[in-house]
């Protein structure tokens, strides 16, 4: 068997394990077996082969993985969804919008609400223009983004 064949054996079992860790270690490890492959074919001696695979591979994890997994947890831990997105969106009024009742459009959804009282007390207007301060169940509270 060709060493370019088990380096790509090697790379595909470190893939492999990569599915199930999702750590991004054994990802590097068979980007580095991959350019052992790639010299094999070039080829390169045994030994090079294999200084050129450790090599990227503890390049890889030494400086890369550091990198991604800073950025991959910066991502995932500021992003919002759901109903946690909507505070700070605007919406337009379906129906006069009171501290007891209203319809708005949000997002291309319709939603029941209601005034932030604790921000004003003045009605919007049908087809007036809101922002969302908070969501109370399937209830949107909103203020008028131009209280007259």
């Amino acid at each position: 068997m060709s060493p370019a064949l088990l380096w790509m054996i090697a790379a595909l079992v470190a893939v492999g394990i990569e599915i199930f860790t999702v750590d991004l270690t054994f990802g590097l490890i068979a980007v580095g077996a991959g350019t052992a492959a790639i010299s094999a074919v070039a080829g390169a001696p045994l030994w090079l082969q294999a200084v050129v695979g450790i090599g990227v591979s503890v390049a890889g994890i030494a400086f890369v993985r550091p990198l991604a997994l800073k950025h991959l947890r910066k991502s995932s831990g500021l992003t919002r969804t759901g109903v946690d997105a909507l505070p700070g969106s605007r919406a337009r009024a379906l129906s006069e919008v009171t501290g007891d009742d209203g319809r708005i459009t949000l997002k291309g959804e319709v939603w029941s609400a209601r005034l932030d009282l604790d921000v004003t007390s003045v009605p919007v207007p049908e087809g007036g223009e809101v922002v969302v301060t908070r969501i109370d169940g399937a209830t949107a509270l909103v203020y008028p983004v131009d209280p007259r």
